[in-house]
């Protein structure tokens, strides 16, 4: 019995030791042995590349703002970083964008297709009342490249989130639309807009 686990060990020994030569063999190969370490200041050029603030930045590396300070501070900014897995996640954040966190907005022309939605005026009106403001913001956005203001913008993220078709997201819209209009005083909201007894709807 002790010499069938001796041999486990042995065997045991030979694979991870093949296993390391695989790894080590693939990152020489790929020419990572000749790169500097990631340090404190590649995380803050990451994140100034993604227009972060530090809390938004530190988070997405399951780091307190504190820590995400000491670690970007000119004094330790040049030392390589001493937790692998900070190093590790800004690897595939570099180079495998889509596995970040940050979610980059949406753009409001690219959604408004998405939805099937035509170049008409009719159809540009129908999706200022499913985001909540008025006509002329949408075209301000849809034909001269206006910027959306943040919570339009939170609220096409969290639509996008639901991962849903086209047809099932303009009918959430609608629902959305039809039950806040209600509970804030505009009950005919798909029909008039947002706009009411002489209110303006919101135009960023």
């Amino acid at each position: 019995m002790r010499k069938n686990v001796t041999e486990k060990v042995r065997r045991g020994g030979r694979q991870s030791t093949t296993v390391l030569a695989i790894i080590s063999r693939m990152t020489t190969d790929s020419g990572n042995s000749a790169k500097k370490p990631f340090c404190g200041a590649d995380l803050e050029r990451w994140r100034v590349e993604n227009g972060l603030s530090k809390v938004a930045a530190a988070d997405a590396f399951g780091l307190q703002k504190a820590k995400w300070d000491e670690l970007a501070h000119p004094s330790k900014a040049g030392e390589p970083l001493s937790d692998p897995v900070l190093g590790m996640l800004l690897h595939v954040y570099n180079t495998s964008p889509k596995s970040s966190p940050v979610q980059h907005a949406p753009d409001i022309a690219e959604f408004y297709s998405w939805l099937g939605l035509h170049d008409s005026p009719q159809d540009r009106e129908t999706f200022a009342i499913l985001i909540g403001r008025a006509p002329p913001s949408v075209y301000r956005h849809l034909l001269h490249n206006g910027k959306p203001g943040r919570p339009v913008i939170r609220w096409l993220e969290a639509l996008t989130r639901l991962g849903v078709s086209p047809k099932a997201t303009l009918k959430l819209m609608a629902d959305a639309a039809s039950s806040v209009g209600d509970r804030q005083g505009v009950p005919k909201v798909l029909v008039q807009g947002w706009s009411k007894q002489g209110d303006e709807a919101h135009q960023d």
